[in-house]
Order: C-alpha cells, then structure tokens, then sequence
C-alpha cells in the first residue's frame, strides 16, 4: 500500500514589535524547528524550497508579507499538499491542506 509521499511546506512569521520574548523568540527559527519536526512526526517531506518565513515584517500590513503571498501561490499552484506552521509561541503546529480532487 505505497501511498503517495506528502509534501509539506513551512511558512513562520516573527514580529520584531514583540514585546517581552527573547531575541530567539521574536525570530522565525523556532517556529521553523517546530514545524519541520512536526512534519517529520507526520512522515511528511519538507524541501528547502518551500521554507516561507517574514521575519521581523507586523502582521498589520500584509502587503509587507511577501513570503505569505509566495507561500500562497505555490499553494494554488499546487506544489505541496500541507502548510505547516505555528500561530503562536507555545501553541501547537497547525496545518492547512488544499482540498482533495476526489
């Protein structure tokens, strides 16, 4: 029963407006780790290609979020099944799956 390999991406998004947290809280690198372990636990594939992180950019301007709008194009165009990604420090690692076909 070889099913077919699950393709993830990981978009993680940091503001640098955060106040209280760590310089190592407020960057994507932790969201990152997570997301690709949880993935991982899921047995699913993540290329560095489809790593899309803002770093630093406020979630209040959405034009400034460049690698949202990327993440979400590759979406519609279908080059990964999942998004993974982690809404909030110390909150579990979500997913967003495209529709099936079927």
């Amino acid at each position: 029963m070889g099913g077919a390999m699950t393709i993830a991406a990981v978009y993680a998004r940091k503001s640098t407006e955060q106040i209280g947290f760590g310089d190592d809280q407020r960057s994507v690198t932790r969201p990152v780790e997570n997301a690709k372990a949880f993935a991982a636990s899921k047995g699913w594939t993540v290329s560095a290609a489809h790593v899309y992180t803002d770093d630093g950019d406020s979630g209040a301007e959405t034009t400034r979020l460049r690698e949202r709008a990327r993440v979400t194009a590759a979406a519609a165009r279908g080059e990964f099944d999942v998004v993974v990604m982690q809404r909030r420090i110390g909150s579990v690692v979500g997913t967003a799956t495209r529709p099936s076909a079927n």
